[in-house]
């Protein structure tokens, strides 16, 4: 009787497995268009976009650098500076369009049954969105390990949650060789 228990809820679990699979997958939901994303903030308040790593220092816990970096940014007078960061790369209107589409079209296609499980935060990366005189206007902090953010304002998030949308932004910061944070981690 008990092995026939155990057998009943190993096939309950693994049903319910498969449909958090199946409910989970994360696509195109939407279909904003390009013109229509980069009218929104931050996008329609940024020249230009920087993807940054931020390896901090040996003795500190791995992300609180970029923690205290990023609390420490006065929004809209910070000036952005490549010297704080370990790795920097200038988006192409190509990747600027890939990220806004993320960002604004995908999501789960159906919420998954169960959360993701979230692990620690430490995160190694960022978005910086810059104005005409290269002034800090919005950033996103992301820890690829946890798939977790922060961002710098309420009316700007990573979109609709889901877990490929955190591959999605990572292939962007690999394909402009950024390293630290995506394949390397310390």
């Amino acid at each position: 009787m008990r092995n026939f228990l155990f057998l009943i809820l190993l096939l309950v679990q693994n049903s319910f497995s498969q449909s958090t699979y199946d409910n989970g997958k994360c696509i195109r939901t939407k279909n904003i268009s390009e013109k229509e994303r980069l009218l929104r903030f931050p996008f329609s308040e940024s020249q230009q976009i920087k993807i940054v790593s931020f390896k901090g220092k040996p003795d500190e816990y791995p992300g609180q650098s970029l923690i205290k970096h990023i609390n420490s940014i006065v929004l809209g007078k910070d000036v952005f500076r490549s010297e704080f960061y370990n790795e920097t790369a200038v988006l192409s209107a190509e990747q600027i369009n890939k990220l806004s589409d993320i960002i604004f079209n995908f999501t789960y296609t159906r919420l998954p049954h169960e959360d993701a499980e979230v692990m620690c935060y430490m995160p190694r990366n960022a978005i910086m969105f810059l104005d005409s005189n290269n002034r800090i206007v919005a950033y996103l902090e992301i820890c690829f390990g946890c798939n977790n953010y922060k961002s710098s304002d309420k009316r700007f998030s990573i979109g609709e949650y889901c877990n490929e949308k955190y591959d999605m932004l990572k292939s962007i910061f690999a394909d402009s060789n950024i390293k630290y944070g995506i394949s390397i981690v310390e």
